[in-house]
């Protein structure tokens, strides 16, 4: 039973122990929280957890001013959209790791049972949900209670799953720099909306962009910012655009770089003068080429070291501060080495379809030998 679920329990069974009983028309007395003195009420509501927390600030502006006082370890903060559909806000300490709380929204079924409680343990971890039906739109809600996080616990949004144009407007209008953001398929429907969006918001982690309904000659040579991109229907992202880059990783599918490109790129990546920050990229891309003219033109000029333990080569690289991938197992690799011991991995396959066009998978890995 929760804190609050608690002291109106203590309360009401106090009332009917000292008080002579009452008409059945008569109201139920409540615990008078707020009247408490402010050092009593500030401990009874450092004891809290998030939720409670929230439902606490939200029941007056007061509330609201008495839960601001107190300085809370700040939360990590996503706005999350779930395979169903439905829309979750995330909320994470840093000093209770094995906990998260999430506030869910709905507004398939109407039920006289929201808002509820519900927890459910995954090992060592336990997840807390509070059910929340809204009958207007569920994103306005959510961004009205994001606010409202935001303000109560001193704390910015670490990541969002934008589904819709009006939340790229309103993330750049609220959070311009943000750690984390997945742009979902169609959202970006124009030249102009991907480069007003490029422009606007800077994500300093992993920018995830899916498909895009643009003009296919649009083209970008500056760099993404963000630590991580990945990239679907990434045919817009220019060679400049990645050698002037500082990205650590860079996942582009559907890309249309051709094997000069890779060429140019694996050249100045030895030379050390570009992508000093590389730690891993993925391409995919489709040509007509066979795979032999791919790979002759890909490697052209390049002294490949046979010598090197592949042995030493990690198998996962860290996608973020949560999440590794971990990469496929192969036994050719062609490595080069920089002048400052580090190696660039190259493996892959592909695939030939009927039409005679190839599908092309290429993995470059950057990794320090075990000394």
């Amino acid at each position: 039973m929760m804190l609050l679920e608690k002291i109106s329990a203590c309360w009401d069974y106090f009332i009917k122990a000292k008080l002579p009983e009452k008409s059945k028309s008569s109201p139920k007395c409540r615990f008078p929280l707020l009247q408490l003195p402010r050092v009593v009420l500030l401990e009874c509501i450092e004891n809290l957890d998030v939720l409670e927390i929230i439902q606490f600030s939200l029941l007056s502006k007061r509330a609201k001013s008495i839960a601001k006082l107190i300085r809370w370890s700040p939360l990590n903060i996503r706005l999350l959209h779930a395979v169903d559909g439905s829309f979750l806000i995330c909320l994470r300490l840093s000093t209770d790791p094995g906990v998260i709380w999430f506030i869910a929204y709905s507004n398939q079924k109407k039920s006289s049972g929201y808002p509820y409680f519900q927890s459910s343990l995954f090992g060592p971890k336990v997840n807390h949900f509070l059910f929340q039906w809204c009958d207007g739109s569920v994103i306005e809600d959510i961004k009205q209670m994001v606010g409202h996080i935001c303000e109560v616990f001193c704390s910015s949004i670490n990541g969002i799953d934008i589904v819709e144009q009006s939340l790229i407007e309103w993330i750049i209008k609220f959070q311009p720099t943000i750690p984390h953001v997945w742009i979902m398929k169609g959202v970006i429907t124009s030249s102009e909306s991907l480069d007003h969006t490029l422009k606007n918001l800077k994500v300093t982690e992993h920018l995830g962009l899916q498909s895009t309904a643009i003009d296919e000659r649009f083209e970008i040579t500056n760099p993404i910012s963000s630590r991580f991109i990945t990239i679907d229907g990434s045919n817009w992202i220019t060679l400049p655009s990645i050698l002037n880059g500082n990205n650590s990783v860079i996942v582009l599918n559907d890309s249309m770089l051709t094997p000069m490109d890779i060429n140019t790129i694996l050249k100045e990546w030895q030379k050390g003068s570009k992508l000093q920050n590389l730690e891993y990229m993925r391409i995919y891309t489709t040509t007509l080429l066979d795979a032999e003219s791919y790979i002759t033109e890909a490697f052209k000029d390049l002294n490949f070291t046979d010598d090197v333990g592949n042995d030493e080569r990690p198998t996962t690289v860290e996608r973020d501060d949560e999440r590794t991938q971990t990469l496929p197992e192969t036994d050719m690799v062609f490595n080069l080495i920089r002048s400052d011991g580090m190696i660039l991995s190259i493996f892959g396959h592909y695939d030939v379809f009927e039409d005679e066009k190839i599908d092309m998978l290429l993995h470059l890995q950057v990794w320090r030998p075990q000394v």
